[in-house]
């Protein structure tokens, strides 16, 4: 397995959280966390769960890499953290 993302939608918010998206080490550099995101970001287009145009994440503050990843498709940080962990949010087309 090269990695996984899970996706969940928070009916209270309402709003998209991608939970869990993880390359594995030994795949990284090779453009698979960015096919990942966009394939995750393709099906929350669609809407399956809700109409929320909003997408969330938190990460490692220390992740670079990530962090990177995440900006580059257009996240940007909330302000909000919890120790290690920052939070980007993307609103969606």
């Amino acid at each position: 397995m090269v990695g996984y993302v899970m996706v969940i939608y928070d009916y209270d918010i309402p709003e998209y959280d991608i939970w869990h998206m993880m390359i594995d080490e030994s795949y990284q550099k090779r453009g698979y966390g960015s096919a990942a995101l966009d394939r995750v970001l393709d099906y929350i287009k669609s809407k399956p769960f809700g109409s929320s145009n909003r997408v969330t994440l938190t990460c490692n503050r220390e992740n670079i890499r990530a962090l990177n990843l995440y900006q580059s498709k257009g996240f940007t940080e909330t302000g909000a953290a919890d120790e290690d962990e920052i939070e980007l949010f993307l609103m969606m087309q």
